[in-house]
């Protein structure tokens, strides 16, 4: 996956409620976070997306909150089998191509977590490893 993706993967599930409109609001951010969403919903890649994403890093880092859109890489092992396992996630339902991905397992295999950017439920998908 691209950095964009990675980043949208990132900010997607601190965007489902109204915490993070409010916050970008009150950092003067609110008509970029409303243009990443925008660009979400209709999958839209252009440079003005990566733009909006360093304006949102910057105006919550300057309060505070550092890494909104950009976090610390880690290796996590997916349970697997042998030979060529296969492991079904969900992952987000936009045309741009977000990175993110949420194990099905418990309720949420039953009810689809939701993309807090485009409002809409995330989308099974099947990986082969």
């Amino acid at each position: 996956m691209d950095g964009i993706a990675e980043r949208l993967a990132r900010l997607c599930p601190q965007s489902d409620g109204d915490a993070l409109r409010d916050r970008a609001e009150r950092y003067g951010v609110g008509e970029a976070l409303e243009r990443v969403r925008a660009a979400i919903r209709s999958g839209d890649r252009g440079a003005s997306l990566t733009a909006d994403l360093d304006a949102l890093d910057e105006a919550f880092a300057r309060h505070g909150i550092d890494g909104l859109t950009i976090g610390a890489r880690v290796f996590q092992e997916l349970r697997g089998g042998s030979a060529h396992p296969a492991v079904t996630l969900w992952g987000c339902p936009s045309p741009s191509g977000c990175s993110r991905l949420e194990p099905q397992e418990g309720e949420r295999s039953v009810t689809a977590p939701r993309c807090g950017l485009a409002g809409t439920a995330l989308v099974s998908r099947t990986f082969r490893l």
